[in-house]
């Protein structure tokens, strides 16, 4: 019922440690770990395309 408050409270007092602790390198580790998650992705999707056009 107040996961989602509960959550984001964690969430909210997560980062304020982690900036206080870190400064900006989490925000740089977090735009990293995005970008790495987008291009494995895209090659996932890339051999789905290029297997499906092999097979048929």
């Amino acid at each position: 019922m107040y996961y989602k408050a509960l959550g984001f409270v964690v969430w909210k007092l997560g980062t304020r440690y982690l900036r206080r602790r870190y400064g900006t390198a989490p925000k740089k580790i977090g735009a990293g770990a995005l970008v790495a998650v987008g291009v494995a992705g895209a090659i996932v999707v890339a051999q789905k395309r290029l297997g499906a056009d092999s097979s048929g």
